[in-house]
């Protein structure tokens, strides 16, 4: 056989596998697509962070006959026709729904009396007792599921999120051991709390961007337990991209009233040395995971809110294709919190950022030109190239701090889309928000 037959059969074969394996494919998703239509015992999710995805994956995997759903995807007909929902529901912030939770609850406005007599159901809901609506968005479903009728299989649980028990040794076991590689201070002489970059070696753990780095400080607390841990947005793109499997994050130094840093942060900038070991395990989180880097992509962000950011725009370094991106990044100080500088304008060089609004909270007044002003404040005086923008089909991806600069944005989504836009960006899961 001649080379070049050999080369066409080679060809040949390879084209024939890749059908093979896309036909296989497609005949499992059809097949799963038909089984989550024909269920009618539903496992439903809603989860901000992914903890309540999670429970609820686990809790599916023990069934037969059964679908899997997030909640916005519960449409009033699966509800009336299914024997069985178990829930299981965080609540975000103070007392909202997730963010693919949000239009469940207007479904009850469109039931009448007690037509949901057929239903059993059961809520398991997730919290931190910090707040002051715990658990609220499970409370609100668990009761209004009762008032349409539906019997409850047990009494609601709530899960609070601040009292992991992490004494239990199978809880460790999904953690791996990290080496820290590099710690840099990204606004050294700031008047305000220290921002830092740190570099960790990573080679058994694979990530996508938006997804979840967990850290256990390694200092025992009471009663020689270890610590909960601590989750931090992955400051780099996808794990398959990255060289050495590094994996990088941008943390913020708390420090405390009485002087004294914060549990998490304080371990991670200022006890580890490099080549300590960190105890590490990646959560996925497909609510900010993006389809396609050939939509446009409108980032915003502020302070540590930065490594969410960082993450997509590092994504998009390695697509020829990728689609225009819009940073809008606020920080506090401009003489010394201008963090990683040089690395934005090297992605605006390269084409991969094509515009950057960058604003300043905490600017000198009178001395400084500079003036104070918000992350919200751009999007509000840009309305109508936000709305161009979004209307090309771009994501919008929000990530830092929830109180102030979060809610700041959301109003200000609200205000230049209008409530039904908004919630249309949500819909489309193109509104994706990291918040703490």
């Amino acid at each position: 056989m001649s080379e070049n037959m050999r080369l066409v059969l080679a060809i040949l074969l390879g084209v024939g596998w890749c059908t093979w394996v896309a036909i296989i494919w497609w005949l499992k998703r059809l097949k799963q697509s038909k089984q989550d239509a024909n269920a009618t015992h539903i496992v439903a999710y809603a989860s901000q962070t992914g903890q309540a995805r999670l429970k609820a994956q686990a809790f599916f995997e023990s069934l037969t006959d059964a679908a899997l759903v997030p909640l916005n995807h519960l449409t009033l007909d699966k509800l009336q026709s299914a024997s069985q929902v178990d829930f299981f529901v965080s609540t975000y912030g103070d007392g909202e729904p997730p963010d693919n939770g949000r239009s469940f609850l207007r479904l009850f406005s469109k039931i009448s009396g007690n037509s949901l007599q057929s239903l059993k159901y059961s809520v398991t809901a997730f919290g931190d007792s910090h707040y002051p609506e715990f658990c609220a968005f499970g409370k609100q479903v668990f009761t209004e599921l009762n008032k349409c009728g539906a019997n409850a299989l047990q009494p609601l649980i709530c899960i609070d999120a601040s009292q992991v028990q992490t004494q239990d040794k199978n809880f460790i076991a999904d953690f791996i051991d990290v080496e820290l590689l590099e710690s840099t201070q990204l606004n050294p002489g700031s008047p305000f709390s220290g921002l830092y970059l740190l570099r960790l070696s990573a080679a058994n753990l694979v990530w996508q961007a938006g997804d979840i780095l967990e850290v256990i400080p390694s200092h025992p607390v009471a009663d020689n337990e270890l610590p909960s841990p601590r989750s931090y947005s992955i400051a780099s793109a996808d794990s398959r991209f990255v060289e050495n499997n590094e994996i990088k994050l941008i943390v913020r130094l708390l420090t405390k009233d009485d002087g004294q840093f914060g549990l998490a942060s304080g371990f991670l900038t200022q006890s580890c040395q490099i080549g300590d070991q960190i105890k590490v395990k990646v959560r996925a989180n497909p609510a900010c995971q993006l389809k396609s880097e050939q939509a446009p992509l409108l980032l915003i962000g502020a302070g540590s809110g930065l490594a969410g950011l960082i993450g997509h725009i590092e994504q998009r370094y390695y697509f020829d294709d990728a689609g225009p991106v819009w940073l809008i990044y606020g920080d506090r100080d401009p003489e010394f919190d201008c963090t990683m500088q040089a690395e934005l304008e090297w992605w605006q060089q390269q084409g991969v950022l094509t515009r950057v609004d960058r604003v300043f909270s905490r600017a000198k007044l009178p001395c400084s030109k500079a003036t104070p002003i918000y992350v919200h404040d751009v999007l509000i005086k840009h309305a109508d190239e936000v709305c161009q923008f979004i209307d090309k089909g771009a994501d919008v991806y929000v990530c830092g701090s929830l109180e102030g600069m979060g809610k700041s944005v959301d109003q200000a989504l609200a205000k230049i889309l209008g409530e039904d836009g908004k919630n249309d960006l949500l819909v489309s899961e193109r509104y994706h928000r990291d918040l703490y």
